[in-house]
Protein backbone atom coordinates (compact mmCIF):
# COMPACT_ATOMS: atom_id res chain seq x y z
CA UNK A 1 0.00 0.00 0.00
CA UNK A 2 2.73 2.59 1.10
CA UNK A 3 3.86 3.12 -2.73
CA UNK A 4 0.34 3.94 -3.68
CA UNK A 5 -0.30 6.57 -1.02
CA UNK A 6 -1.33 10.17 -2.18
CA UNK A 7 -2.15 11.62 1.20
CA UNK A 8 -1.68 10.85 4.62
CA UNK A 9 -3.91 12.93 7.30
CA UNK A 10 -2.49 13.02 10.87
CA UNK A 11 -5.42 12.81 13.86
CA UNK A 12 -3.58 13.38 17.39
CA UNK A 13 -6.51 12.47 19.52
CA UNK A 14 -6.48 13.17 23.65
CA UNK A 15 -9.97 12.30 25.14
CA UNK A 16 -11.80 13.10 22.39
CA UNK A 17 -14.48 10.28 22.70
CA UNK A 18 -16.96 12.03 22.50
CA UNK A 19 -16.34 13.18 18.78
CA UNK A 20 -14.02 11.04 17.44
CA UNK A 21 -16.35 8.12 16.04
CA UNK A 22 -18.42 11.09 14.20
CA UNK A 23 -14.92 12.51 12.44
CA UNK A 24 -13.59 9.04 11.89
CA UNK A 25 -17.26 8.28 9.97
CA UNK A 26 -17.09 11.15 7.83
CA UNK A 27 -13.52 9.85 6.77
CA UNK A 28 -14.21 6.35 6.19
CA UNK A 29 -17.01 7.28 3.68
CA UNK A 30 -14.49 8.56 1.58
CA UNK A 31 -11.54 6.77 2.33
CA UNK A 32 -9.26 5.32 -0.98
CA UNK A 33 -6.19 3.57 -1.09
CA UNK A 34 -4.30 6.17 -2.17
CA UNK A 35 -5.51 7.80 1.76
CA UNK A 36 -3.12 6.81 4.84
CA UNK A 37 -5.10 8.26 8.55
CA UNK A 38 -2.53 8.44 10.78
CA UNK A 39 -3.95 8.56 13.96
CA UNK A 40 -2.09 9.53 17.55
CA UNK A 41 -3.64 8.77 21.03
CA UNK A 42 -2.03 11.65 22.69
CA UNK A 43 -2.01 9.04 26.40
CA UNK A 44 -5.66 9.93 26.35
CA UNK A 45 -7.82 8.67 29.97
CA UNK A 46 -10.69 8.43 28.35
CA UNK A 47 -12.18 5.60 25.92
CA UNK A 48 -10.58 7.43 22.37
CA UNK A 49 -7.86 4.30 22.01
CA UNK A 50 -10.82 2.22 22.67
CA UNK A 51 -13.02 4.17 19.84
CA UNK A 52 -10.47 4.25 17.62
CA UNK A 53 -9.79 0.12 17.53
CA UNK A 54 -13.23 -0.27 16.72
CA UNK A 55 -13.54 1.90 14.24
CA UNK A 56 -10.47 0.17 12.90
CA UNK A 57 -11.73 -3.51 13.05
CA UNK A 58 -14.82 -2.43 11.50
CA UNK A 59 -13.42 -0.63 8.92
CA UNK A 60 -13.92 -2.00 5.04
CA UNK A 61 -10.40 -0.03 4.50
CA UNK A 62 -8.31 -1.22 8.01
CA UNK A 63 -5.18 -1.38 6.02
CA UNK A 64 -6.06 2.56 5.64
CA UNK A 65 -5.21 3.09 8.85
CA UNK A 66 -2.11 3.36 11.30
CA UNK A 67 -2.46 3.86 15.45
CA UNK A 68 0.06 5.14 16.99
CA UNK A 69 0.26 5.98 20.94
CA UNK A 70 2.33 7.93 23.64
CA UNK A 71 2.87 9.07 26.75
CA UNK A 72 0.56 12.27 26.80
CA UNK A 73 3.24 14.82 25.76
CA UNK A 74 1.01 17.22 23.92
CA UNK A 75 -0.41 18.34 20.29
CA UNK A 76 2.53 19.55 18.95
CA UNK A 77 4.22 15.96 19.72
CA UNK A 78 1.57 13.85 18.66
CA UNK A 79 1.38 15.76 15.13
CA UNK A 80 4.69 15.22 14.88
CA UNK A 81 4.86 11.29 15.82
CA UNK A 82 2.04 11.02 12.70
CA UNK A 83 4.48 12.76 10.58
CA UNK A 84 7.19 10.80 11.07
CA UNK A 85 5.46 7.85 10.39
CA UNK A 86 3.11 9.20 7.23
CA UNK A 87 4.11 7.09 3.95
CA UNK A 88 1.54 9.99 1.68
CA UNK A 89 3.45 12.40 -0.92
CA UNK A 90 1.59 14.87 1.18
CA UNK A 91 0.58 15.42 4.34
CA UNK A 92 -2.55 17.00 6.27
CA UNK A 93 -3.89 17.97 9.63
CA UNK A 94 -7.08 16.96 10.92
CA UNK A 95 -8.27 17.55 14.70
CA UNK A 96 -10.40 14.88 16.61
CA UNK A 97 -13.42 17.19 17.58
CA UNK A 98 -13.74 18.08 13.37
CA UNK A 99 -15.08 16.53 10.22
CA UNK A 100 -13.96 16.31 6.91
CA UNK A 101 -17.00 17.21 4.42
CA UNK A 102 -18.22 15.43 1.56
CA UNK A 103 -15.85 15.36 -1.60
CA UNK A 104 -12.82 16.00 1.10
CA UNK A 105 -10.57 13.55 -0.17
CA UNK A 106 -11.77 12.98 -3.99
CA UNK A 107 -10.81 17.31 -4.31
CA UNK A 108 -7.69 17.01 -2.38
CA UNK A 109 -6.09 13.62 -4.50
CA UNK A 110 -7.43 14.96 -7.68
CA UNK A 111 -5.10 18.43 -6.94
CA UNK A 112 -2.30 16.21 -5.89
CA UNK A 113 -2.99 14.26 -9.17
CA UNK A 114 -3.72 17.07 -11.71
CA UNK A 115 -1.12 19.78 -10.82
CA UNK A 116 1.76 18.42 -7.74
CA UNK A 117 1.60 22.03 -5.68
CA UNK A 118 3.82 22.74 -3.05
CA UNK A 119 0.40 23.77 -0.58
CA UNK A 120 -2.92 22.74 -1.01
CA UNK A 121 -5.66 25.07 0.59
CA UNK A 122 -9.32 24.29 1.62
CA UNK A 123 -12.26 26.02 2.51
CA UNK A 124 -14.19 25.22 5.87
CA UNK A 125 -17.40 26.37 7.87
CA UNK A 126 -17.71 26.51 11.36
CA UNK A 127 -20.26 24.44 13.50
CA UNK A 128 -20.82 23.63 17.11
CA UNK A 129 -24.36 21.84 16.59
CA UNK A 130 -23.28 19.25 13.76
CA UNK A 131 -27.59 19.33 13.04
CA UNK A 132 -26.96 23.07 11.39
CA UNK A 133 -23.90 22.41 9.31
CA UNK A 134 -25.20 21.93 6.36
CA UNK A 135 -26.67 25.81 6.31
CA UNK A 136 -23.23 26.92 8.04
CA UNK A 137 -21.15 29.74 5.96
CA UNK A 138 -18.13 29.03 4.02
CA UNK A 139 -15.12 30.63 4.94
CA UNK A 140 -11.92 30.98 2.74
CA UNK A 141 -9.07 31.66 2.50
CA UNK A 142 -8.35 35.68 0.68
CA UNK A 143 -7.60 34.96 -3.20
CA UNK A 144 -9.03 32.92 -5.98
CA UNK A 145 -9.55 29.33 -6.11
CA UNK A 146 -6.90 27.31 -8.65
CA UNK A 147 -3.05 27.65 -9.25
CA UNK A 148 -1.09 30.51 -7.57
CA UNK A 149 2.80 31.36 -6.75
CA UNK A 150 2.92 31.74 -3.55
CA UNK A 151 4.82 34.86 -3.49
CA UNK A 152 1.48 36.63 -4.91
CA UNK A 153 -0.72 35.37 -2.53
CA UNK A 154 1.20 34.96 0.54
CA UNK A 155 0.67 38.66 2.06
CA UNK A 156 -3.18 38.03 2.06
CA UNK A 157 -2.48 34.59 3.87
CA UNK A 158 -0.62 36.55 6.57
CA UNK A 159 -3.46 39.28 6.58
CA UNK A 160 -6.14 36.46 7.23
CA UNK A 161 -3.89 35.36 10.43
CA UNK A 162 -5.37 31.76 9.71
CA UNK A 163 -3.12 29.24 10.78
CA UNK A 164 -4.77 26.12 11.33
CA UNK A 165 -3.08 23.53 10.59
CA UNK A 166 -6.29 21.74 9.01
CA UNK A 167 -6.59 24.56 6.78
CA UNK A 168 -3.74 23.58 4.46
CA UNK A 169 -2.12 20.59 2.99
CA UNK A 170 1.63 20.43 1.46
CA UNK A 171 4.04 18.12 -0.13
CA UNK A 172 6.15 16.52 2.48
CA UNK A 173 9.58 16.96 -0.16
CA UNK A 174 9.47 20.53 0.38
CA UNK A 175 9.70 20.79 4.37
CA UNK A 176 11.20 16.88 4.86
CA UNK A 177 11.95 18.57 8.41
CA UNK A 178 8.35 20.09 9.30
CA UNK A 179 7.51 20.15 13.29
CA UNK A 180 5.55 21.80 15.46
CA UNK A 181 7.32 23.40 18.23
CA UNK A 182 7.30 20.44 21.37
CA UNK A 183 5.69 21.42 24.54
CA UNK A 184 3.68 24.00 22.94
CA UNK A 185 -0.39 23.78 23.11
CA UNK A 186 -1.03 27.17 22.27
CA UNK A 187 -0.30 28.90 18.85
CA UNK A 188 1.54 26.22 18.19
CA UNK A 189 0.16 26.48 14.41
CA UNK A 190 1.80 30.18 13.84
CA UNK A 191 5.29 28.82 15.62
CA UNK A 192 5.45 26.37 12.41
CA UNK A 193 2.92 26.79 9.67
CA UNK A 194 4.48 30.19 8.08
CA UNK A 195 7.44 27.58 7.34
CA UNK A 196 5.30 26.08 4.57
CA UNK A 197 5.07 29.14 2.78
CA UNK A 198 8.43 30.30 3.34
CA UNK A 199 9.27 26.30 1.65
CA UNK A 200 7.08 26.73 -1.21
CA UNK A 201 6.32 27.77 -4.71
CA UNK A 202 3.34 26.71 -6.44
CA UNK A 203 -0.21 26.56 -4.21
CA UNK A 204 -3.40 25.74 -5.15
CA UNK A 205 -6.61 26.89 -3.46
CA UNK A 206 -9.69 25.10 -3.21
CA UNK A 207 -12.44 26.80 -2.80
CA UNK A 208 -15.04 24.66 -1.63
CA UNK A 209 -16.09 24.50 2.04
CA UNK A 210 -14.14 20.52 3.05
CA UNK A 211 -13.93 20.96 6.35
CA UNK A 212 -16.37 21.10 9.64
CA UNK A 213 -14.26 23.25 12.20
CA UNK A 214 -16.08 22.65 15.34
CA UNK A 215 -16.29 25.19 18.08
CA UNK A 216 -16.79 24.64 21.65
CA UNK A 217 -16.14 26.42 25.23
CA UNK A 218 -13.28 24.00 25.89
CA UNK A 219 -11.16 24.70 22.79
CA UNK A 220 -7.54 25.83 23.76
CA UNK A 221 -8.33 29.16 22.39
CA UNK A 222 -11.01 29.74 25.24
CA UNK A 223 -8.48 28.39 27.82
CA UNK A 224 -4.92 29.81 27.87
CA UNK A 225 -3.01 29.57 30.77
CA UNK A 226 -0.26 32.17 32.06
CA UNK A 227 2.78 29.95 30.87
CA UNK A 228 1.42 29.21 27.65
CA UNK A 229 0.56 33.45 27.33
CA UNK A 230 4.49 33.78 28.53
CA UNK A 231 5.79 30.54 26.22
CA UNK A 232 3.89 33.33 23.27
CA UNK A 233 5.67 35.91 24.62
CA UNK A 234 9.13 33.92 24.37
CA UNK A 235 8.17 33.60 20.53
CA UNK A 236 7.16 37.14 20.28
CA UNK A 237 10.46 38.50 21.52
CA UNK A 238 12.23 36.05 19.01
CA UNK A 239 10.36 36.84 16.18
CA UNK A 240 11.14 40.42 16.84
CA UNK A 241 14.95 39.32 17.09
CA UNK A 242 15.03 37.25 14.48
CA UNK A 243 15.61 34.40 15.90
CA UNK A 244 12.47 32.83 15.00
CA UNK A 245 12.01 32.83 10.90
CA UNK A 246 15.40 34.58 10.67
CA UNK A 247 14.77 34.51 6.62
CA UNK A 248 11.53 35.07 6.45
CA UNK A 249 10.61 38.56 4.36
CA UNK A 250 10.27 41.48 6.34
CA UNK A 251 7.02 42.21 5.41
CA UNK A 252 5.19 39.19 6.37
CA UNK A 253 7.18 39.14 9.88
CA UNK A 254 5.56 42.24 10.67
CA UNK A 255 1.96 41.65 9.78
CA UNK A 256 3.04 38.13 12.34
CA UNK A 257 4.13 40.70 14.66
CA UNK A 258 1.34 43.42 14.89
CA UNK A 259 -0.73 40.24 14.69
CA UNK A 260 0.63 38.56 18.25
CA UNK A 261 0.32 42.26 19.40
CA UNK A 262 -3.29 42.00 18.73
CA UNK A 263 -3.77 39.04 20.39
CA UNK A 264 -2.18 39.84 23.75
CA UNK A 265 -4.32 42.77 24.41
CA UNK A 266 -7.20 40.37 23.21
CA UNK A 267 -5.96 37.83 25.85
CA UNK A 268 -6.06 40.65 28.57
CA UNK A 269 -8.83 41.76 27.71
CA UNK A 270 -10.95 38.20 27.96
CA UNK A 271 -9.25 37.59 31.73
CA UNK A 272 -11.77 39.12 33.79
CA UNK A 273 -9.02 38.99 36.54
CA UNK A 274 -7.08 41.42 34.71
CA UNK A 275 -8.39 44.87 35.95
CA UNK A 276 -5.68 47.28 33.89
CA UNK A 277 -4.10 46.96 30.92
CA UNK A 278 -0.50 46.29 32.20
CA UNK A 279 2.18 48.76 32.34
CA UNK A 280 4.83 46.95 30.02
CA UNK A 281 2.56 45.52 27.65
CA UNK A 282 1.25 48.78 26.85
CA UNK A 283 4.86 50.38 26.21
CA UNK A 284 5.66 47.33 24.13
CA UNK A 285 2.32 48.37 21.70
CA UNK A 286 3.57 51.64 21.65
CA UNK A 287 6.99 50.61 20.68
CA UNK A 288 6.47 48.34 17.71
CA UNK A 289 3.49 50.65 16.29
CA UNK A 290 6.04 53.37 16.27
CA UNK A 291 8.51 51.12 13.94
CA UNK A 292 5.35 49.16 12.18
CA UNK A 293 2.90 51.85 12.18
CA UNK A 294 2.80 52.35 7.65
CA UNK A 295 3.11 48.81 7.31
CA UNK A 296 0.17 47.89 5.03
CA UNK A 297 -2.05 44.63 5.36
CA UNK A 298 -2.52 45.21 8.91
CA UNK A 299 -6.17 46.73 10.11
CA UNK A 300 -6.26 50.12 10.61
CA UNK A 301 -8.82 49.78 13.35
CA UNK A 302 -6.49 47.04 15.23
CA UNK A 303 -3.80 49.88 14.42
CA UNK A 304 -5.66 52.62 16.45
CA UNK A 305 -6.77 50.05 19.15
CA UNK A 306 -3.22 49.20 19.94
CA UNK A 307 -1.92 52.84 19.80
CA UNK A 308 -4.24 53.31 22.51
CA UNK A 309 -4.99 50.27 23.98
CA UNK A 310 -5.17 51.38 27.79
CA UNK A 311 -7.95 53.59 26.89
CA UNK A 312 -9.62 50.65 24.94
CA UNK A 313 -9.34 48.48 27.78
CA UNK A 314 -10.53 50.84 30.43
CA UNK A 315 -13.55 51.81 28.58
CA UNK A 316 -14.55 48.15 28.02
CA UNK A 317 -13.94 47.31 31.77
CA UNK A 318 -16.53 50.10 32.26
CA UNK A 319 -18.61 48.89 30.11
CA UNK A 320 -19.10 45.80 31.65
CA UNK A 321 -19.26 46.70 35.26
Amino acid sequence: MQSQVLLSLVVPFYNAADYLDQLLMSVETQLTAQVQLVLVCDGATDSSLAVAQRHIARSVWPECYMLLSQLNSGVSVARNLGIAHSTGRYVGFVDADDLLLPGYITQVLRVITGHQPDLIEIGFKRFSDISALPSARPHYMRHKAGEHKVSDVAIAVFQSNRWFPWLRIYRKAIAPGFNFPSGIAFCEDVMAIPTLYQQAFQLYHLRLPLYGYREHSSSASFNVKPEQQQQLQQFFTGLQQGSFYPAIPARWRNILLLNLAYLFYTLQLNNPAVKALPVALELQFRILLKQLWLTPGFSLRKKLTLAFASHFFHKNRLRLN
